[in-house]
């Protein structure tokens, strides 16, 4: 079985609902939603979703992202088989919006981010096979992907699937593009130097 997990917000951009909507009556699909008013964090969400699964591979889904049929198809498949060559990781990212700078950042999230360091942003959906999991993540408001990724990179590296991952780009076109960037640049940035979560999450809300 494939367990789909999606921490939903109240965000109304919610391309989720398209990609699942072909695999509501699957017998091979287990799809959890966990909404924010069982657990405020995604952090928190996610660690709910994992202990309410069954399936053997798990797919967390972003709220914000659509994967084509075949993706999911493709994981369906693989959660069938005795022997997969690959353990975890996600999709090609890319925007519903074109501009070069969004391209450039698909492209540095892609390509660096998760083939040179092996992080993989929830935005890509990342999928892991349930033993892979050792611990809950912890209670943070931000970067529960990246805690995600080093947790899942002590066993093996992540495998970055050809299907691709549209994430709106809301953010970036409400708050524009550089700007959103910026934001971006400073909560990794405080992030790494250890700064409040709840800190770094009021900011990025704002």
């Amino acid at each position: 079985m494939l367990s789909i997990i999606v921490p939903t917000d109240i965000d109304e951009n919610i391309y989720y609902k398209e990609s699942l909507l072909p695999f509501q009556k699957h017998k091979d699909v287990e799809i959890i939603l966990i909404p924010q008013k069982q657990a405020f964090t995604r952090a928190e969400r996610i660690n709910v979703g994992f202990h309410r699964s069954n399936g053997e591979l798990i797919l967390l889904h972003h709220p914000r992202t659509k994967l084509p049929k075949d993706a999911i198809n493709f994981l369906i498949g693989k959660s069938k088989t005795q022997f997969i060559e690959w353990e975890w990781g996600g999709f090609l990212h890319s925007f519903d919006k074109k501009h070069f700078f969004l391209n450039w950042i698909s492209w540095y999230s892609n390509e660096v981010r998760v083939r040179r360091k092996g992080i993989v942003y929830f935005d890509h959906c990342i999928f892991f096979h349930r033993n892979l999991w050792k611990k809950d993540l912890s209670p943070r408001y931000l970067f529960e992907d990246t805690e995600l990724s080093q947790n899942l990179l002590k066993q093996s590296k992540p495998i970055l699937l050809p299907f691709r991952a549209m994430t709106s780009a809301h953010r970036f076109i409400k708050n524009g593009i550089y700007k959103q960037t910026l934001l971006n640049f400073f909560l990794k940035i405080g992030n790494l130097i250890q700064l409040p979560s709840s800190f770094l999450f009021s900011l990025y809300q704002k």
